[in-house]
């Protein structure tokens, strides 16, 4: 195989015309230059120079292959530096997977702080259903993901950041706003906007409520917390709803209290594949969360 180093000293000699001045440049010695060029030739089929005793010249096959070895050390330079940019942290893209809820309560500052750190560091995020964002982590279209804890983590790292306790909300003049204390038994009695059935979040209202023996209406269905808080404030129904998005649902007009009786209390964590390295900037911006990891 033709070698990077070969290749240099070849683009090198024929820059000098001189076995003496390129083997300066090159630092090495003349019998060390004649030989990568001899072995460069062995190896390509043909001579690259017509040597005499006063000069040095490309031959018309050397001439050529010299445009040809140019770019191939330019690209392998580029490559190079592209990498030792991506290990120093000036260059690179880090794609992260989150829920919707915690693309945008929590992510928003994780992602300043990080970006105020390490200015040259591209971010793409993917805000996506709990379930999307396990499955682009594990298909390697993103290197991590926020989500609520996994069922199933054989596949994956979890690192959990907070606990989330689900709350109620409702539209502002709901007869359930009086101020007084609310219970299951006050909720069920009112038609329900839910998240669409199969999803993680949706089985978890649906366990709490059986596990109570409670059965709720649902009126409509929805698969984003921001469809469910404009459905909600229209006077669709009420919704059970992570503590997390109070804020989000609140700036819609609705208005969120805690149920007596409600039980469902969830972590909140960081996600990464165990089957893969992550890259520097994926570590890095782990390192800004002070996981304790």
């Amino acid at each position: 195989m033709v070698t990077i180093k070969n290749l240099q000293a070849f683009v090198e000699l024929a820059k000098c015309q001189s076995f003496a001045e390129a083997a300066e440049k090159r630092h090495i010695s003349q019998p060390a230059l004649s030989s990568a060029i001899k072995k460069m030739e062995q190896q390509l089929g043909g001579a690259l120079f017509s040597r005499s005793t006063r000069s040095v010249k490309l031959t018309p096959e050397g001439a050529s292959f010299l445009p040809v070895a140019r770019r191939l050390l330019d690209d392998w330079e580029n490559a190079v530096g592209d990498v030792k940019q991506l290990f120093k942290l000036e260059k690179g893209l880090l794609t992260i997977a989150s829920m919707p809820s915690f693309a945008e309560g929590k992510l928003p500052d994780l992602l300043a702080y990080f970006g105020y750190a390490q200015p040259n560091i591209g971010i793409r995020v993917h805000d996506v259903v709990m379930e999307l964002v396990i499955d682009s982590v594990l298909s390697d279209r993103a290197e991590l993901g926020f989500v609520f804890e996994p069922e199933d983590k054989e596949a994956l790292n979890f690192y959990p950041m907070f606990n989330d306790e689900f709350v109620l909300i409702m539209p502002p003049n709901h007869p359930l706003t009086s101020g007084s204390e609310i219970s299951i038994e006050d909720v069920i009695e009112y038609p329900f906007v839910s998240m669409n059935r199969g999803s993680t979040m949706r089985k978890w209202v649906d366990d709490e409520l059986v596990n109570n023996k409670q059965k709720i209406s649902i009126a409509v269905e929805a698969s984003q917390f921001s469809t469910i808080g404009n459905l909600v404030y229209s006077g669709m129904g009420i919704a059970i709803v992570p503590a997390m998005v109070q804020k989000q649902m609140q700036a819609k007009g609705c208005v969120s209290e805690k149920v007596t009786g409600l039980n469902i209390v969830k972590q909140v964590g960081l996600i990464t594949p165990k089957s893969r390295s992550l890259s520097t900037a994926a570590q890095a911006f782990i390192a800004s969360l002070d996981l304790g990891l």
